[in-house]
């Protein structure tokens, strides 16, 4: 991990938000080829998006033939409109801003769209509603908890820098870890409490049974465990509980809630639910889900883009699995997509349309359209969405030269929206007249 710089280097050169994952560390000093208060993460897409500024490739690419950006979006238009069924996904690479418009596109199209979330590939969908859960920011558990819960997790393995910006600061506080006896605790001064994988929803109920004061068997096998957690509890007077939930039912997250509001009911408690972190597909995949959730009604796997009643079809109309079954021919997307998919859409011979988010240079492939856009890092404003709720602003201006000229990624799609639109209303036309 790079050290941050001295106070007195920090006043020449202005903080700017990280996109290399979910966490958009807002105090990354990017004044050389090796920014200060970077992760491994950041350091490596800050110098992949400075070499790709270095050594322009062509605008575009159409079927594997390089091509300027007009061209490129006159066959996207067509390759859109003309599909059958179109899927859109890769939302988590933008902004809420290129998110929105998207999602504006899919709606003409009458497409799928898939954010990524969790939610699309469990077939259970959310189960569970989690009414009544108390969570708060990253940041309320670094100026108020005086005891942290790590419970199953390990922030620093899907949120880089996390326990080094969140934990308590300048004030003592204890901290506990709750795991399996094979897995290393995240920091070395917590105190560790070992406690199967599979047994975990079961400990959260013993724990919210111990607060409650129910009676319990001194025979059950996790009840040694339980009261330790207990103890830990009653003494503290802010409690911040540290999840990394990934059951694919829901009872994990239904028991964690149940314990938190129990605990809240004697002192200030809430959770901390940290989501996919580097591996959500992109930095922005709270605000994809966010938006999903307020124009489809669910987070992800939406059959048919509709704001007046989205179909939500979990483990059915996610993307990879749309893909997979060719229920698809062809596919808008914001950036590169995970490996899976990638090898998916390659072995079906998909159609796509993929705009480059990363300030990358667009990869040559022998089908589909590829256009480059400014590099969220360095040329792209507008907003986005920390896994906590906390709203993040992407300032255009860059800390160092960089002159692509490409077009920015909501623009390009307000652009395209308005060309998809026009191609529409022209075929009805057609259609009706005598």
């Amino acid at each position: 991990m790079t050290p941050p710089v001295a106070q007195s280097d920090a006043h020449a050169v202005p903080a700017r938000v990280c996109t290399a994952c979910p966490m958009l560390c807002d105090d990354m000093l990017a004044d050389a080829e090796v920014p200060a208060n970077a992760c491994e993460w950041g350091r490596e897409a800050f110098r992949a998006e400075l070499a790709a500024a270095a050594t322009p490739g062509p605008e575009a690419w159409i079927d594997g033939i390089p091509s300027g950006i007009a061209a490129a979006v006159d066959g996207a238009v067509v390759r859109l409109t003309s599909a059958r069924r179109v899927l859109v996904t890769g939302l988590a690479a933008a902004t809420m801003e290129a998110i929105a418009v998207t999602c504006d596109v899919a709606e003409l199209l009458a497409a799928a769209v898939d954010s990524g979330h969790p939610d699309g590939s469990r077939a259970t969908g959310p189960t569970i509603a989690r009414a009544g859960e108390i969570t708060a920011s990253w940041d309320e558990l670094r100026d108020r908890a005086d005891l942290v819960i790590f419970w199953f997790c390990d922030p620093s393995r899907s949120h880089p820098r996390f326990l080094e910006r969140h934990l308590p600061r300048g004030r003592p506080f204890r901290s506990i870890w709750v795991g399996s006896a094979d897995v290393a605790a995240p920091i070395p001064a917590c105190h560790r409490i070992t406690v199967p994988r599979e047994a975990a929803t079961e400990a959260a109920r013993v724990v919210h049974a111990m607060l409650a004061g129910h009676g319990l068997r001194d025979a059950d096998p996790l009840i040694g465990a339980c009261r330790a957690i207990t103890a830990v509890i009653r003494k503290a007077t802010c409690v911040a509980i540290v999840t990394v939930l990934d059951d694919q039912i829901g009872i994990d997250a239904w028991s964690l809630v149940h314990l938190v509001r129990t605990i809240a009911h004697e002192r200030p408690a809430f959770q901390i639910p940290l989501g996919a972190g580097i591996a959500a597909g992109g930095p922005n995949a709270a605000g994809a889900a966010a938006i999903s959730s307020w124009r489809y009604g669910a987070a992800a796997a939406i059959a048919r883009a509709d704001r007046g009643g989205g179909r939500f079809r979990p483990a059915e109309s996610d993307a990879l699995r749309l893909i997979e079954r060719g229920e698809v021919d062809c596919l808008l997307a914001l950036g590169r997509l995970p490996a899976p998919m990638e090898a998916a859409l390659a072995a079906a011979g998909i159609d796509s349309v993929r705009l480059m988010t990363d300030g990358a240079v667009p990869f040559r492939a022998a089908s589909g359209i590829q256009i480059a856009c400014s590099s969220r890092q360095f040329g792209e404003r507008g907003t986005m969405l920390r896994e906590d709720g906390r709203t993040i602003l992407l300032d255009a201006a860059p800390a160092i030269p960089i002159s692509s000229g490409r077009p920015g990624a909501a623009a390009l799609l307000r652009v395209l929206r308005e060309r998809i639109e026009q191609q529409l209303l022209a075929a009805a036309d057609g259609e009706t007249s005598p």
